[in-house]
């Protein structure tokens, strides 16, 4: 959790909407799902160069290698349904 808190004031402080949110019922129960929300494509690649180029998030991405401490379950890159 500590983990995922890092992680979270990173990716705010790079231009990303951040939510987490805990499965209750179907699915993985009790897990959580971490997202990141951009206002388009190109905020989105403007985000993931800062985030590349960025010291502390390198730093936490290292350290989090060395003693990882949840499983990754699902990784997705999903867009909003216009209209609908």
């Amino acid at each position: 959790m500590a983990t995922l808190a890092a992680a979270k004031k990173i990716h705010e402080r790079l231009g990303a909407k951040i939510r987490v949110w805990q499965s209750a019922i179907g699915g993985q129960p009790m897990t959580l799902t971490y997202v990141g929300e951009h206002s388009g494509w190109e905020a989105f690649g403007l985000f993931h160069s800062k985030l590349q180029a960025d010291p502390e998030w390198q730093k936490l991405g290292a350290k989090a290698l060395e003693n990882p401490t949840a499983d990754l379950v699902q990784n997705s890159l999903v867009a909003e349904a216009p209209g609908l």
